[in-house]
């Protein structure tokens, strides 16, 4: 009997693991499969700004599997998301 079973369908972990290693480089399989680091958990999760040049505002762009980690996260300990981020306001970038 599992402790805590996971709201989600069959195979969506394999399809948020290749989503959250997305930018890493890697020669050879053991490379690709070695354990998440902190950094591409908190990729995974985070909003990404963006320009929208049609609206000319600011956007946040979120990957797709966003909600599941964050499912995850709060069944490993509830009050992950209590710390204080500091907040990010992005400035028009000058080419």
């Amino acid at each position: 009997m599992l402790l805590k079973e996971l709201p989600f369908e069959a195979g969506i972990e394999d399809k948020m693991f290749e989503d959250a290693i997305r930018g890493r480089g890697f020669i050879n399989e053991e490379q690709r499969t070695r354990p998440l680091t902190h950094e591409e958990i908190a990729t995974a999760v985070r909003g990404r700004h963006r320009w929208n040049t049609k609206a000319k505002e600011w956007e946040i762009a979120y990957r797709p599997y966003r909600n599941y980690w964050i499912v995850l996260l709060l069944t490993v300990q509830s009050r992950i998301f209590a710390l204080p981020m500091p907040k990010i306001i992005p400035t028009k970038i000058v080419a």
